[in-house]
């Protein structure tokens, strides 16, 4: 009868209340660290696929860049090279056609009299 009793009591409640807040309050606490970790996981393992994937095509850019393909180009676009017996067509984009310089007339400093003589006379 006297275990009722300390059961039964407002003072034993309220203590295994305040035990029950303490434990419930530990368990969040508990709770939101991993909760937090779980995020930092999360962003960890983006970070580490997105740097894997740049080492990828970093890789296969060093091994473009080391094939006998890249560097027969480079030889032709910088240095000029050419494989024996092979003819070599330059098309830039600098190509300006020859003006016939004859038929052009140079427009001198002539008077404006000296025009109006020149336009009625047909001494173009």
């Amino acid at each position: 009868m006297s275990s009722k009793r300390i059961l039964s009591s407002k003072l034993t409640i309220i203590l295994l209340l305040i035990l029950l807040g303490f434990f419930t309050n530990i368990k969040y606490r508990q709770w939101q660290k991993q909760r937090d970790i779980d995020h930092e996981k999360q962003k960890l393992v983006s970070q580490e696929q997105a740097l894997q994937q740049k080492n990828d095509e970093l890789s296969q850019s060093l091994s473009y860049l080391n094939s006998p393909s890249f560097k027969e180009r480079v030889a032709r676009e910088q240095l000029g090279l050419k494989k024996e017996g092979e003819q070599v067509y330059n098309f830039s984009g600098s190509f300006k056609p020859v003006e016939d310089l004859q038929n052009k007339t140079v427009v001198g400093n002539k008077s404006n009299p000296q025009k109006w003589w020149d336009y009625f006379m047909g001494n173009d």
